[in-house]
């Protein structure tokens, strides 16, 4: 994988389809927008990586106030240096992520019998798993789990099965030759186990080959929480860069 940190994010941001609205997602060179015009902040999301002021107030700041919703603005690479606008409409830091890529995951031989894709009368319950895990309400987590993404050629949702039970789930993306990894959930009780991992190289057994042998992703690629970024380390991914998270201090403390 050879793309810059720039082009990275403009993957990242075209990926964001999958759970953005198609009206409230746009994608630029220096800046994306993807909103899900739902009311949970991780889903309402815009990227900067200019330097300008004037960008990042035009393409991010004031489309994220027009939403009317909680919102988070991410500022990477360039895009640092304008922080200080946010600063002084009030917003403050909230985070820092990182972006991973890898190129060949690191798998093992591990059974991993337990994953496969779902199918659409199987969503609610990945949709539920997502609510337990992130706080989202039913709406987001629709938005994040779409039924359209099951039969879409580039675009799937696995689950692994344990007991008779799904104990974690996994969109993904395929877009411009990279996976691109969202909304990874685990049941809380579960955690520790294994499962996570043994989902992820069920995917990307499948997804690097094409399914039936053919070329198929030259990599992957994703945006990491802090409990995340151990295991996507295991399966050799490694950081890009950090991006800085921003929002309203009442949206991040529930009080929108």
């Amino acid at each position: 994988m050879s793309l810059a940190p720039s082009d990275l994010w403009r993957v990242l941001g075209s990926a964001a389809r999958i759970w953005a609205r198609s009206d409230l997602l746009e994608v630029n060179d220096e800046w994306w927008r993807a909103f899900s015009g739902q009311r949970n902040v991780n889903y309402n999301v815009a990227c900067c990586h200019s330097p300008l002021a004037e960008v990042l107030t035009e393409h991010c700041l004031e489309p994220a106030l027009a939403l009317k919703k909680p919102a988070i603005v991410m500022l990477a690479g360039p895009g640092l240096a304008a922080a200080q606008k946010l600063a002084d409409s009030g917003w403050i830091v909230v985070g820092a992520l990182p972006l991973m890529t890898v190129n060949k995951p690191v798998l093992t031989e591990q059974e991993t019998t337990g994953a496969r894709p779902l199918s659409v009368a199987e969503l609610p319950f990945a949709r539920q798993l997502l609510c337990e895990s992130y706080g989202l309400d039913d709406p987001t987590a629709a938005a994040a789990i779409p039924d359209t993404a099951v039969d879409s050629s580039d675009m799937s949702i696995w689950g692994f099965f344990a007991d008779g039970r799904l104990v974690s789930s996994v969109t993904t993306v395929l877009q411009d030759g990279l996976v691109v990894i969202w909304s990874m959930a685990t049941r809380s009780e579960c955690q520790g186990r294994g499962y996570g991992r043994k989902l992820l190289e069920a995917v990307f057994r499948q997804q690097f080959t094409g399914g039936d042998g053919n070329d198929g992703a030259s990599g992957s690629l994703l945006h990491s929480s802090v409990a995340g970024e151990k295991l996507y380390r295991q399966l050799g991914f490694t950081v890009v860069e950090y991006l800085q998270l921003w929002s309203r201090p009442r949206w991040v403390l529930g009080a929108s």
